[in-house]
């Protein structure tokens, strides 16, 4: 019970921005198109703002949730989806194993944008919980380490 407490603490805290306030919406012309353009082929698409400045697209895409990010002018800020361990780029695997040995790879979100590509990793070690940020590179961050009761 105390381990699905503590993902699903974690899981909030990676989406709490979205969800804070946001509801759902339409959006215009502009940011449809972007949207169509960028992600043709992509299925039970929602709307959602809270500030209708930005503006996210809830959506499936190749049976794989993904929630891509929009200014107001239709510029595509930022994707995310939930991947596989296994889906990590080798060299951040092995940084992993090298800094983290004892632990195993509970969640990753992947984020993409014009910048590059960054992961959220949520470890689970015998006593802890780490989540790490990581680049393309492998270069890790530590975010947050929480004991386990």
């Amino acid at each position: 019970m105390k381990k699905i407490l503590l993902i699903c603490a974690a899981a909030l805290t990676l989406s709490t921005s979205v969800f804070a306030t946001a509801y759902e919406t339409t959006v215009n012309r502009k940011i449809s198109g972007a949207f169509d353009y960028a992600f043709s082929g992509a299925n039970d698409v929602k709307w959602y703002t809270d500030d209708n400045k930005t503006f996210t697209a809830k959506f499936t895409m190749n049976h794989t949730k993904v929630n891509a990010y929009f200014d107001a002018d239709g510029q595509l800020l930022v994707t995310s989806r939930y991947i596989t361990g296994e889906s990590l780029p080798f060299n951040v695997v092995n940084r992993l194993i090298k800094k983290y040995p004892d632990n195993k790879i509970q969640s990753v979100v992947e984020y993409t944008s014009a910048g590059g590509t960054v992961y959220l990793i949520m470890l689970e070690g015998e006593k802890t919980w780490t989540k790490v940020k990581s680049d393309e590179t492998g270069t890790l961050t530590l975010m947050e380490r929480l004991i386990k009761a």
